[in-house]
């Protein structure tokens, strides 16, 4: 940039990852081009707002965890993005030992689950874990059944690829692949469904009917990958994304408008009401795909075809249900010398959602997507957040908003992404499951547009 060109004002609203990445990245371009102003409406940043504080109410001098709500796990394979951000700014992750129950929620309240299945990951034991509820007769031919599944479904996500748009003309869902793939129902409805729903998130039916693709690709590219958390939370990425920011808090943005060759913001302040408005040379909208049709008139209309969901996160120590299935995991469980126990997640479901809970080694319990009712009087702490959906029409929205190419008739196209100087990023902001790999790509593709290099990304690039 030549000394007498003056500085490019950029605005980013919305401080989940996706946010706070561009944000980083353009206020440390190495070029000094850019003035970025963050809008955030609640009174602090969010990445890590949803989080908590576990203290020791037993007035002991425990050190308190933050607990990361919702708990943001991540894969090689999939996330090399994120995983590369994480190791240039040396944030600490590591590969905890999970266990994973599998139970079908009663329709008595009062009574307790039971798994009927249990698998560890990252702790690959032999023999497996099992059941109380099955003989090991029983359980081997479970077994036995569970491997014939698992590796077909693995075999079809490398060898049978789902139709899309734009190899068939049509976009096939994952419940008509699973279908064409003839993997069997008792597989599906038991398995295949809870972990994934888990996953994702989201009900039996909104995984279901989310483009096979997204799941396909996640399948292949994670298989027999580690995975990994983020040690003492995701306050330490907030940290150093956001060091040295501009922000302001407690604004809410009400509306995004060209005007001219600029881009204008106006906003309300949450504390006093008070309106303002400024012309910016960008803007990069970090926020849900419903903010973005409120905020953004060229959108409303696109938005609307992008699902979202509501979702809590309850940190809690209500163990009326889970305190005998959960005795019997820790009874198989065979320890090394120096080993770490293992976390017990446990995955209860119904006919339409799959309900996770974690055992914490806090002794507290974190229950994300609540199905059975939680004894109010044992809640520490509960968070919602929006949940971002895919179906087969979003994909084709969102592909469309994020195209390169274009037809002859300029005036029939959907507004895309960069038109008129207005971003788009977030984890539903590229072509895959809504997870933080999608806000470092999207941030990524804003960076390469306005020729900002990113700084993780160096090595790859050599």
């Amino acid at each position: 940039m030549g000394t007498n060109e003056p500085r490019k004002n950029a605005a980013v609203i919305g401080t989940g990852m996706a946010g706070l990445v561009v944000a980083y990245m353009l206020r440390n371009d190495l070029q000094g081009r850019f003035n970025v102003e963050v809008f955030e409406k609640q009174d602090k940043l969010s990445l890590d707002s949803a989080s908590y504080t576990l203290t020791d109410q037993s007035g002991g001098d425990a050190k308190p965890e933050r607990l990361d709500l919702p708990m943001r796990s991540f894969a090689d394979g999939y996330y090399e993005s994120l995983k590369r951000m994480y190791d240039y700014f040396s944030i600490p992750y590591g590969s905890l030992r999970f266990i994973y129950s599998l139970s079908i929620l009663p329709d008595n309240a009062t009574k307790q689950t039971s798994p009927y299945y249990m698998h560890s990951s990252n702790n690959h034991q032999l023999p497996p874990l099992r059941p109380e509820s099955l003989s090991w007769t029983g359980w081997l031919i479970e077994v036995c059944y569970l491997a014939i599944c698992y590796y077909w479904f693995k075999v079809c996500c490398f060898f049978v690829a789902p139709k899309t748009l734009e190899s068939c003309g049509t976009e096939e869902s994952l419940r008509e692949y699973v279908e064409r793939i003839m993997l069997p129902s008792y597989y599906v409805k038991h398995y295949f469904v809870p972990v994934f729903a888990s996953v994702a998130t989201c009900s039996h039916d909104a995984l279901m009917d989310s483009p096979a693709l997204d799941l396909v690709n996640y399948g292949r590219r994670t298989f027999r990958k580690n995975h990994y958390t983020v040690l003492d939370g995701v306050q330490h990425v907030e940290k150093k994304l956001s060091e040295g920011l501009t922000y302001k808090l407690g604004t809410k943005v009400t509306a995004v408008e060209n005007i001219g060759t600029k881009v204008q913001v106006s906003w309300t302040d949450t504390r006093d009401g008070q309106s303002s408005s400024r012309l910016f040379d960008h803007v990069v909208l970090a926020v849900t795909p419903d903010v973005v049709g409120a905020i953004f008139q060229p959108l409303q209309s696109a938005m609307k075809s992008i699902p979202t969901t509501t979702v809590q996160s309850v940190v809690h120590r209500d163990f009326s249900r889970i305190l005998d299935s959960s005795k019997s995991l820790w009874a198989q469980v065979s320890l090394g010398p120096g080993q770490s126990a293992p976390h017990p997640l446990h995955m209860c479901s119904n006919d339409t959602a799959t309900e996770t809970v974690h055992e914490h080694p806090s002794s507290a319990l974190i229950t994300t997507y609540p199905i059975a009712p939680i004894d109010p009087e044992k809640v520490l702490h509960t968070a919602s957040f929006t949940r971002v959906l895919r179906s087969t029409t979003s994909r084709q929205v969102v592909n469309q908003i994020f195209s390169q190419k274009r037809s002859g008739d300029e005036k029939s196209q959907l507004w895309r992404n960069g038109d008129g100087n207005v971003w788009l990023v977030g984890g539903w902001c590229w072509d895959g499951m809504v997870l933080l790999e999608g806000c470092l790509s999207s941030a990524t593709r804003v960076a390469n547009a306005l020729d900002v290099e990113v700084p993780w990304m160096k090595e790859a690039s050599l």
